[in-house]
């Protein structure tokens, strides 16, 4: 009989353990930040370059490219980006456009707001010479 009752006993404590399982909560999915944002960039200490076009393609995959215009020439930088909460950090490097600026890398951060947009800065590392402002808007 005691056999019997420790396998009740047992099975009791399994059956209890089970159902006081707690329920996962579900967390915040976070922004899709994936696909093509299109704005502007200043650069710090030239106003008078005015707003420049930047956009970048966020890959599903960690890539991304930079395409930017200064200088009236085309500049494009493939690189890596991750997102953590709301902000986003792109780490790109320069291989096609003015011969100056191929084989500089730069940094961006932005943050991605509510209203769909990301602001941020920009800078080339290590140097800390270019640097300025970002500004997009997702298209698609």
């Amino acid at each position: 009989m005691s056999a019997v009752a420790l396998v009740a006993f047992s099975l009791s404590i399994v059956l209890f353990q089970l159902s006081c399982k707690k329920q996962a909560v579900a967390q915040p999915v976070p922004p899709t930040i994936q696909g093509l944002w299109i704005g502007t960039y200043t650069v710090a200490g030239q106003p008078e370059l005015g707003q420049q076009y930047f956009s970048l393609i966020i890959k599903p995959d960690g890539t991304m490219i930079a395409d930017t215009k200064g200088q009236n020439t085309q500049h494009l930088a493939p690189g890596n980006w991750s997102l953590a909460g709301n902000q986003l950090s792109c780490t790109y490097k320069c291989v096609y456009g003015l011969p100056a600026n191929v084989g500089i890398t730069e940094i961006a951060i932005a943050t991605w707001d509510k209203t769909g947009k990301l602001t941020g800065t920009w800078k080339d590392d290590p140097d800390t010479q270019g640097n300025g402002e970002i500004t997009l808007t997702k298209v698609n």
